[in-house]
């Protein structure tokens, strides 16, 4: 049974996989493995509240081990809840998790709290334990761009492309710390010149071309970039399109992308907190209730914030 749940999982049968286990589970609740599956496929659904369920009756069967640690350290990463994935990949690490993708995992965390020194740590084990690693190297690399440290930074970017070939990222992130050692008028037009070449199948160099604008103080050029990015469907792309609307000023325009991208993803409190603050500043709370209202059956977790945020909302207008 669970090489058949392997299967649907591989096909992207998710829902499908979810039954079989249930299945599994009502004549041996306490199965292990099973729990462990259910967990994982929970996650990839997006059903953070039931996959953190599947992984309490998992330890409640075995104790906390490597696997349920590093589990719990995915479930926290997609919730963006990265102190604590932090904590959980830290664990399975000490718990005896051989692989790398904990380390890397946890190297990616670090960098988003701040903590560039654990960030380094943690992606240098991983470099060392598995030399292939390439999000590691990309975490070494993004460490040494933070210190301005730009041959380093292309040095450990390289390593992760020539790791991976395949990885947009890698080969994304490569090519920003190459074109950030050009003089500051020949950046964007080296991206666009491979954006429209060798680099037009690869998503992140709209990124960098959209980041390299909003540096260059023109944040309606970054946001005409991440819209271009959007139009084939890309959800974050359309969010940062929002984010840069906003530092723009263009309140209407943002307010107009970010509005879909909350109902679309509302347990994105950065979207949620973005798209407040915009109406607010519009004045337009009517609207601002009615997105809400209509986000908030799927808002999970975070539901609190929206009930606090519509609790502080004048009267509607009658």
């Amino acid at each position: 049974m669970l090489e058949e749940v392997s299967q649907l999982k591989r096909q992207g049968r998710f829902d499908e996989a979810v039954i079989a286990l249930e299945g599994v589970l009502s004549h041996t609740p306490a199965h292990f493995p099973s729990l462990i599956q259910l967990a994982d496929v929970q996650i990839r659904r997006d059903r953070l509240d039931e996959a953190a369920a599947a992984l309490d009756r998992a330890e409640a069967v075995a104790g906390t081990t490597a696997v349920t640690a590093r589990m719990r350290g995915d479930l926290h990463y997609k919730a963006r809840q990265f102190a604590g994935a932090a904590r959980s990949y830290a664990d399975a690490d000490a718990l005896g998790d051989t692989g790398t993708w904990s380390l890397e995992r946890l190297a990616q965390c670090r960098l988003r709290l701040g903590d560039l020194d654990g960030a380094r740590g943690a992606a240098s084990r991983a470099v060392e334990r598995d030399p292939s690693a390439a999000s590691a190297w990309v975490a070494l690399g993004d460490i040494a761009m933070r210190d301005d440290h730009l041959d380093e930074a292309e040095a450990m970017f390289r390593r992760a492309h020539d790791a991976e070939p395949a990885n947009q990222w890698a080969y994304a992130k490569l090519v920003e710390a190459q074109v950030l050692k050009l003089p500051p008028g020949e950046r964007a037009r080296e991206i666009q010149v491979l954006l429209k070449t060798t680099g037009k199948e690869n998503k992140h160099l709209a990124g960098v071309l959209a980041k390299l604008r909003s540096q260059d103080g023109d944040n309606e050029a970054a946001a005409k970039v991440w819209s271009e990015r959007a139009k084939t469907g890309d959800l974050y792309a359309r969010t940062q399109e929002g984010f840069a609307l906003r530092k723009a000023g263009k309140f209407d325009e943002a307010a107009a992308v970010l509005g879909p991208c909350l109902i679309a993803d509302p347990e994105n409190l950065y979207v949620f907190n973005c798209y407040v603050s915009v109406q607010k500043r519009r004045g337009a709370i009517d609207e601002l209730r009615r997105t809400l209202d209509q986000a908030l059956p799927g808002a999970g977790r975070r539901q609190g914030a929206y009930f606090a945020a519509l609790r502080k909302l004048p009267p509607a207008e009658q």
